[in-house]
């Protein structure tokens, strides 16, 4: 496995790496990023802005939205929150890797304490609420799976900026977006801030597995910043 790690703030240029690991840069092997990003809401690659967020809001609090590559629903990330990517060579089915990734973060997560599970395609839940939500786009040759973790992210907020959809609650008997996720420290007997969750994260997600660490030639990272040129111009803004 390759490790890439950066401190870099903005998602828009995780994406862009994301981008470049899955279309051009090939390794041959599993590619991991596990980072942290200022708050913004990401959407996904065919969604309908003023159907998923609270423009209003968004405006208001000055917030970025960010276009993704890969589908799903719209999410809210700040600093308690922790994301995750697995960059890998298209050797089976997506729906495959999406569980490779699942397992992986399952079974990090129950070392340091956490029981949680997967279910249906997308998530992962603690005590019958969500805490993983997780999303793909492929390329002819590899496949991006990236992964957004509920550690200690503000609830409330995400709760008044994110627009819910009725059919992802009521089947369920939900009754808001707030009570249908959680925080995974609430579960934990720790004062971890979510930075030392992360690499927490990291380790254990590495744990007993042969990696190294990567980092990008000047040339590559060229290429990275046209990329990410790209992606702020064309799918990241602000709320007008």
């Amino acid at each position: 496995m390759i490790l890439i790690q950066n401190n870099n703030r903005d998602a828009a240029f995780y994406f862009s790496i994301e981008e470049y690991l899955t279309r051009n840069k090939q390794f041959g092997k599993p590619v991991l990023m596990v980072w942290h990003v200022d708050n913004c809401i990401m959407i996904g690659k065919n969604q309908v802005v003023e159907a998923e967020v609270n423009l209003s809001l968004a405006k208001t609090v000055k917030i970025p939205i960010i276009r993704r590559q890969s589908g799903g629903g719209a999410i809210y990330v700040d600093e308690g929150t922790v994301l995750c990517t697995l960059v890998s060579p298209l050797l089976k089915d997506a729906e495959n890797h999406m569980e490779e990734v699942s397992d992986i973060l399952i079974n990090a997560l129950s070392k340091m304490g956490v029981s949680a599970y997967r279910e249906g395609k997308n998530d992962i839940l603690l005590d019958g609420k969500k805490i993983v939500g997780m999303a793909q786009f492929t390329s002819k040759s590899h496949i991006c799976t990236h992964a957004s973790l509920l550690y200690d992210t503000d609830l409330d907020a995400l709760t008044k900026i994110l627009i819910p959809h009725d059919e992802k609650l009521v089947p369920k008997g939900i009754r808001s977006i707030r009570s249908r996720v959680t925080n995974i420290k609430q579960s934990m007997n720790t004062n971890l801030t979510a930075e030392n969750f992360k690499a927490e994260l990291q380790k254990e997600i590495l744990s007993g597995i042969n990696y190294e660490n990567y980092e990008f030639t000047p040339d590559e990272t060229s290429q990275i910043e046209l990329i990410y040129q790209d992606y702020k111009e064309k799918y990241k803004h602000y709320a007008e």
